[in-house]
């Protein structure tokens, strides 16, 4: 099996732009495909998006409700908000900037996240900035993520 890193590799079969760097690949039967654990993957995507300082885009909240494994229905639910308004998040009608920080919050919760960081989002993610960032919808630059970490990387006994 022929191995090598890529500097940076734009991942996109979440739904959306993820540019990862450092990342190890693996040629099988041809084809280049990365060589991560792809779980671990998406759950600091997830953690990612807690964080961003620009609203969350509906490819986004789409990953989220699916990462969880939730219907629009039971998803809307959570929030307080019919299924059609997920369906709207979803197609870009973005949901208000207080309901993005709510969703931002739920995901911690259901990650176990300490009360700490709860005091932290507050701080990190500053509600004006995310109401002028849907003002201007501004164009966002792709989440970039380092795959150095090596619980990323497969540690099978065949290398």
């Amino acid at each position: 099996m022929i191995e090598k890193k890529n500097e940076t590799f734009t991942y996109t079969d979440l739904g959306f732009p993820i540019e990862l760097i450092d990342v190890p690949m693996r040629k099988i039967l041809g084809e280049w495909v990365l060589d991560i654990n792809l779980n671990i993957l998406q759950l600091e995507v997830l953690k990612m998006l807690i964080h961003k300082s620009t609203p969350l885009q509906a490819s986004e909240l789409r990953f989220i409700r699916k990462y969880f494994e939730m219907t629009t229905t039971a998803f809307g639910e959570v929030f307080g908000v019919s299924h059609a308004a997920v369906i709207k998040w979803e197609s870009g009608q973005l949901p208000a900037p207080p309901m993005d920080v709510y969703i931002r919050m739920h995901i911690m919760d259901r990650l176990n996240a300490k009360n700490a960081d709860f005091g932290k989002l507050f701080h990190e993610v500053n509600m004006a900035g995310l109401v002028q960032a849907k003002k201007e919808r501004r164009k966002e630059k792709s989440l970039s993520l380092n795959v150095r970490h090596r619980r990323f990387a497969h540690h099978s006994k065949h290398k």
